[in-house]
């Protein structure tokens, strides 16, 4: 019984959509927005996301934790972040929240939740400020 409780990593019915990323949501706050970033971290952010959206969800979902998405926890300060940033009519029952690296080494995590095929972006941390 407890299985049907976890919530999955990601909106099953897109297993086999390609990954598409959006920015509409991103945050404007600077220390949180891609406006931060210098030359070379967004060259690196441009190139993972272009990567990533090679990928189907499915096969984003299945990578391990240091090169794929973690889920955030309900009522996390990252949770609050994303949903804060959220514009979806399905907020109230959107539940894929998330965030991913952009560098295995690095704490450049890049956070938004799932609509559909789309990995809306809500938030950048490219100094690790926001709560892991």
């Amino acid at each position: 019984m407890d299985e049907l409780e976890t919530p999955t990593k990601f909106d099953l019915q897109y297993t086999e959509s390609k990954v598409i990323f959006s920015i509409c949501d991103c945050s404007l706050d600077k220390k949180y927005s891609f406006w931060c970033l210098n030359r070379e971290e967004a060259t690196k952010f441009l190139k993972r996301l272009q990567h990533i959206e090679k990928l189907t969800w499915g096969q984003f979902a299945s990578l391990p934790r240091k090169n794929g998405i973690t889920t955030e926890k309900p009522d996390s300060e990252n949770f609050v972040l994303i949903n804060n940033q959220n514009s979806s009519a399905r907020k109230i029952v959107e539940q894929y929240y998330f965030h991913f690296r952009v560098e295995q080494t690095d704490l450049f995590r890049v956070f938004g939740y799932q609509r559909d095929q789309f990995f809306c972006i809500t938030h950048i941390d490219p100094d690790g400020k926001i709560n892991h």
